[in-house]
This record gives structure tokens, C-alpha cells and sequence, in this order.
């Protein structure tokens, strides 16, 4: 598919004041924002359809131990109850659950995208795009970015990305791209490295290297799980490292109004309980890393929104997994939300309340959390917001 998409510059932010280029997009229409920014958003997006049920369960529902034989018994049996929603986190989501009870995290069980077709590229691409449509000239964030033109100092977006995703395409001002990793050694299996290891085996560096081996290792058959569906995105194992490291550069840089971080490994058809039991601490850890390495006095300024492309089927398959779905979890952190809270309802797991008794319905579009989170953080107004993100439900006062 041809987006005609304008490249941006793409380079390291390896310093503090930076400076960005400026200019409108051709024909843009996009109303200047207030000159002092009241805040900052980070948008995570989890590439492969997070399993949001798994999370997440609705433990108060008596459908879900026979549509979920193996996946939700641990959070029937363990959960770590969310007061007042009728949900409970897997065992493996302590982080997040800690979060939600410090009331710096919300919830959003059946957010998502118009498509329908449950394929990964076309509703990425409705993600990214952000304007309800599967093509596209420009990606949000850059919308975003374009909108932020007129306040003091240059408009600043950071990805800490290893490549240039759609989201960010079609400014045409510079986009800073600073990609992250983990704590992984990538070397090729052969006599050098034999060398390495018998050279270093006697002592404490030894552990080190093998250590950062078995990281890299673990790395890499995580980013295996869903090559395809990650597009290139970083396998979650890294990813409390390279929060903290993302934190302490957005931390020392409050013009970094805007970030993006992408990560893959989600497309859970069959073992899931193990990929994701693993996978959960990663991303809480990750959550707290932010928080810690923001300090509080930018937390209180931050939202963390994150995302997915779908949801997966309410039914487990028969490999103890789940097949592409519909409707997803979504979840809001921050220092100064409005925490502890479901939000947009949840309508039960009967076959009438699901999306051709199979999925999760869609109940909360997208763009009204994303559409939110900037007006909150960024001070668009009505009108730059749909115009940032075209055919956003709803209509809100200023």
C-alpha cells in the first residue's frame, strides 16, 4: 500500500535543546496551541493484538471460567482485584494492578478501530494513520506535531524507535528518532565467540557476557513470536531498561512534549499463559520505570496512553491461545489522572454483548482517548483536535 508519505529527518537525540525545525504541511488548516504546554503525552503501542482479557479479566463475569478454561484461571483464583470494576489483574500484572489502586492508572477494556478485518497491517495502519481511513498522507503524531507550530520554541516529538513508523510520517518538520534497546550482546554463534567465553571464564566477566547472551537470546525469541506483526518494533524484555533511559532523556528535555514507543511480541495464538505471564512484568516494570525516572514533579505533567492494533477472541483455542479479535484493552497512567477507574463500560461476555459472539465489541474509539490525552496534556482546542484526528466521535466543549 503507497501513502505518498514526505521522509523526515531522522537522527539521535544524543543532548538536551535540540532544536527542531519548523513549518506547516501543505494546505494545513491546524490552529496554533496555547505558548506554555501544561503537559506531555507518551503513546506506547504493543504491535500483535495484546490479549486485554488476559490483563485484565472480568472475574466478576460467570461466563469466563468455561470460554477460558487455562487462560483465566489464575486470575479467577489469584487475581489481584481492581476495586470497583468487576475486573481482576493477572497475577503477573502486580505493576499495573499497583498502579490502578495508587490511582495512576485507568482502563479501557473495549477501546479500537473501526476495521473489522482482523488483519495486523490494515488495522495498524488505522491506528497510525488516526483519521478512520486505512491510506493516508500523514501519520497523528505528525498532525500532532504540525499543530504544535506557533508556541515558544520549536515543536518537539521524540520515537524511540528503531525505525520511522507510519505514525510519525508526513511532516515536514524533523521528528528526533532515538532508538532503544535492551541490555542484550548480539554476537554470531561461532569460534570468536567460543574465544570470548573461554577467555573470560574464569572470572566475573564471564557471568556478565553470558548473562547479556542469554538476554539477547531471550530478546530475540520474543521479537520471533510475531516478526511479521511487530514490524520491526523491540521485544518487550528491554523495555524497563529503555523506559528508564527514555525517562531520564524526556526528564532533562520538559520541550519533549510528545513520544512514542513502540513494542512487539503480542500475537499470542497458542501458549499464552507462558508468553504473557512473562511479558506483564515487563510492561508494569516499564510503566514504573517511566514514572521513576520521570521524577514526580514531570510525572504529574505526563499521560502514558497504550494501545493495541485489536483484541483477541474471548474463546481460547484449542493451543491454550487466542485468535485475532475486535475490541481491546487500552490504559491511561499518569501522575494527575483522574485513576482507579474503568472506563467506557463494559457490557459482560454473553453472546449477545459480543462482537459476532466472538470478540470484544469496540465501545471507545481510539481517537476519543488519543483526542483527550492531547487536549489534556498538549491544550488543543475543539477544532485542532478533529483536525488532527479526522472523524474523532463526539464533540467536545473548549
Amino acid at each position: 500500500m503507497t501513502h505518498h508519505l514526505t521522509s523526515c529527518t531522522r537522527r539521535q537525540l544524543l543532548q538536551q535543546g535540540l532544536a527542531l525545525g519548523a513549518g506547516l504541511l501543505p494546505g494545513s488548516r491546524l490552529l496554533a496551541a496555547p505558548q506554555r504546554p501544561p503537559g506531555r503525552m507518551i503513546l506506547i503501542f504493543l504491535r500483535g493484538g495484546f490479549d486485554g482479557l488476559f490483563a485484565f479479566a472480568p472475574t466478576a463475569d460467570h461466563r469466563l471460567a468455561s470460554l477460558r478454561p487455562t487462560l483465566a484461571r489464575q486470575a479467577l483464583e489469584n487475581g489481584i482485584p481492581l476495586t470497583g470494576t468487576g475486573f481482576s489483574a493477572h497475577p503477573a500484572a502486580r505493576e499495573l494492578a499497583e498502579l490502578f489502586a495508587a490511582r495512576e492508572l485507568s482502563f479501557a477494556p473495549t477501546t479500537g478501530t473501526p476495521d473489522t478485518s482482523r488483519s495486523h497491517f490494515q488495522a495498524q495502519d488505522l491506528f497510525e494513520l488516526g483519521n478512520g481511513k486505512p491510506h493516508g498522507e500523514s501519520g497523528l503524531l505528525a498532525r500532532a506535531q504540525q499543530a504544535l507550530i506557533g508556541r515558544a520554541g520549536p515543536p518537539a516529538l521524540i520515537a524511540f524507535t528503531g525505525n520511522q513508523p507510519l505514525i510519525l510520517q508526513g511532516s515536514d518538520s524533523p521528528i528526533e528518532i532515538a532508538p532503544l534497546s535492551g541490555s542484550g550482546l548480539k554476537m554470531r554463534q561461532d569460534k570468536a565467540l567460543d574465544a570470548i567465553r573461554a577467555m573470560h571464564g574464569q572470572h566475573k566477566s564471564g557471568s556478565a557476557i553470558e548473562q547479556a547472551l542469554s538476554t539477547q537470546a531471550e530478546i530475540d525469541a520474543q521479537q520471533g513470536m510475531d516478526a511479521k506483526a511487530a514490524r520491526g518494533a523491540a521485544g518487550l524484555n528491554g523495555f524497563p531498561g529503555m523506559a528508564k533511559t527514555a525517562a531520564g532523556m524526556l526528564s532533562a528535555n520538559p520541550r519533549l512534549s510528545l513520544a512514542f514507543i513502540e513494542l512487539g511480541g503480542f500475537d499470542t495464538h497458542a501458549g499464552e499463559e507462558n508468553a504473557l505471564a512473562r511479558a506483564l512484568p515487563l510492561l508494569g516494570q516499564g510503566l514504573l520505570a517511566l514514572r521513576e525516572g520521570l521524577g514526580r514533579r514531570e510525572w504529574q505533567r505526563t499521560q502514558v496512553l497504550v494501545c493495541t492494533e485489536f483484541g483477541r477472541t474471548v474463546r481460547e483455542n484449542g493451543t491454550q491461545g487466542t485468535d485475532h479479535g475486535h475490541g481491546s484493552l487500552a490504559l491511561l497512567a499518569g501522575g494527575a489522572i483522574a485513576g482507579g477507574r474503568l472506563l467506557g463500560g463494559f457490557d459482560g461476555l454473553s453472546d449477545a454483548a459480543l462482537n459476532e459472539k466472538r470478540d470484544l465489541p469496540v465501545r471507545v474509539d481510539w481517537r476519543s482517548l488519543i483526542g483527550q490525552v492531547l487536549m489534556d496534556t498538549q491544550g488543543f482546542d475543539w477544532r485542532t483536535t478533529q483536525a488532527v484526528l479526522p472523524g474523532i466521535p463526539g464533540r467536545q466543549k473548549d
